[in-house]
């Protein structure tokens, strides 16, 4: 498949997604409006649907209909939302998807709508988004409830995916969370990559599992290609991580939706920062460890900083650690009969790793 194909095929799933979940009564009921509005607020953005287009790919390549894998699909895009949510208020980030974080919309919503000032607004708005985010979990349980409905799918299959997510993949993505909190702390020159990717794989890996993981078992897969399809999406995962990582050195912000330099304001220790690290000298060293982390750090010096971890090769080093992970995932669809869903599968993971945005 050519890349436009692929990325087509991508937002036709994740249209689907979001057109289930609009039909959907879950957040009708969730009152005041202020909570309903911020826990659709990313939905309402877009995004790239890569996870419930996993999901349905690999319902697709188990044999099954597409469409029995929505409410899973629909799932995964939520509770996909609902962890950036949380994750924009640890990272004290002030931009996504091209607009505010939720909490610093629902910040300005207390100053115009309540008449909160300074502190008392700010506060507001966090509070808001760590309530916003807790119903994601409960939303993504009851669309999973649903999935009987397609006539194929057993209640047994249903509450076993449910299970899965909420007591293995949160857990480890919430696990991922705390551990690039705590390694953004952890002296730099103590750091190894193995340690970011074990990180990564929980905290963008788990989800990708469980998605190919829930397509594949809708779909009527075997044990084992249930298992090969969870390891394919874990490695993608990781992989995605990767680049995500190197985008802020030269993609578009407009297109990113974030701003460029709050990881390395976060002390984020990814492959690219230890590439570079690895091989700067004691000058570079010592600019890196002592720049990377201070929120105060001036935009100057930021940008002084992106450049020296550019230079020094950390992006062509973490995107060859993306490669070595994408290589991994493939290994498991060979074990698939070809097809157009496999096609679709290998084109999926290459643009995970050759995206720009």
């Amino acid at each position: 498949m050519t890349r436009g194909e692929i990325i087509g095929a991508v937002e036709e799933r994740a249209r689907r997604a979001r057109e289930y979940l609009a039909a959907d009564d879950f957040l009708s009921a969730v009152a005041p409006a202020h909570l309903r509005d911020a826990a659709a607020a990313y939905l309402k953005r877009g995004g790239k649907g890569l996870r419930p287009a996993a999901v349905l790919f690999c319902c697709g390549a188990a044999g099954g209909e597409e469409d029995w894998a929505l409410a899973a699909a629909a799932a995964a895009e939520v509770t996909h939302n609902w962890t950036l949510i949380h994750d924009d208020i640890i990272d004290r980030d002030e931009l996504r998807r091209g607009g505010p974080t939720v909490h610093n919309e629902l910040a300005a919503r207390g100053v115009a709508e309540l008449g909160l000032e300074g502190e008392e607004a700010r506060h507001y708005g966090l509070t808001v988004a760590v309530l916003a985010g807790d119903m994601g979990p409960c939303w993504a349980a009851h669309l999973l409830s649903r999935l009987p409905e397609n006539g194929v799918t057993t209640a047994e299959t249903a509450w076993r995916l449910a299970t899965e997510l909420a007591a293995a993949t949160v857990p480890a993505i919430l696990a991922g969370e705390a551990e690039d909190v705590q390694l953004s702390r952890a002296p730099l020159a103590e750091v190894t990559v193995e340690a970011v990717e074990d990180m990564f794989a929980k905290k963008t890996g788990a989800l990708y599992e469980w998605c190919a993981r829930a397509g594949a078992t809708v779909g009527g897969a075997s044990p084992d290609v249930i298992d090969k399809l969870g390891v394919f999406g874990r490695s993608c995962g990781t992989a995605f991580q990767h680049v995500d990582d190197t985008l802020p050195y030269f993609a578009d912000e407009g297109k990113t939706g974030k701003a460029a330099a709050s990881d390395l304001r976060e002390g984020k220790r990814t492959a690219v920062v230890l590439g570079a690290y690895l091989e700067a000298d004691a000058g570079d060293r010592e600019y890196i460890a002592a720049t990377l982390g201070r929120d105060d750090a001036t935009d100057g010096e930021v940008d002084i900083l992106k450049e020296k971890l550019a230079a020094l090769g950390g992006v062509s080093y973490a995107r060859e650690r993306a490669r070595r992970h994408h290589e991994r995932a493939l290994q498991e669809l060979d074990g698939l009969p070809a097809g157009d869903y496999r096609d679709m599968l290998a084109a999926w993971a290459e643009f995970l790793l050759a995206r720009t945005y």
